[in-house]
């Protein structure tokens, strides 16, 4: 995987983004449905690519998709259901209580990303 800032900053930037989508989900009733229309009109982002700083870096209508995304180089591709990144159950939760439960995973996954790109030895 190429180690760029500007990788390291959209991953940083996509923290954020995830870091911001809990805190929201945080506060919706848990057994409500998880949805993305809402999240999208209360606080401008949603977990889909049109929201997501490492897609607007790296998913570029290409036929690779994704190819050089560091998520996708440690944990696999998001919409592949049989790789580890926790994405799809991000995308297939039913309720407020289900989607931050794997969103909690995802954000772990891209914390550890950041911290192998930036050479952390405890990730």
């Amino acid at each position: 995987m190429k180690v760029t800032k500007e990788t390291i900053q959209a991953t940083q930037q996509s923290i954020d983004h995830w870091k911001r989508m809990i805190e929201w989900a945080e506060s919706q009733d848990p057994t409500e449905v998880a949805e993305h229309h809402r999240m999208e009109q209360e606080i401008a982002e949603s977990w889909y690519s049109d929201d997501c700083p490492l897609c607007k870096r790296f998913l570029q209508g290409s036929d690779e998709l994704c190819e050089e995304c560091p998520l996708r180089v440690v944990f696999g591709n998001c919409s592949d259901l049989l790789t580890a990144n926790a994405w799809s159950d991000v995308r297939w939760a039913r309720t407020w209580d289900e989607w931050l439960e794997a969103a909690d995973v995802t954000l772990l996954q891209l914390e550890t990303v950041l911290k192998l790109l930036k050479g952390g030895d405890d990730a």
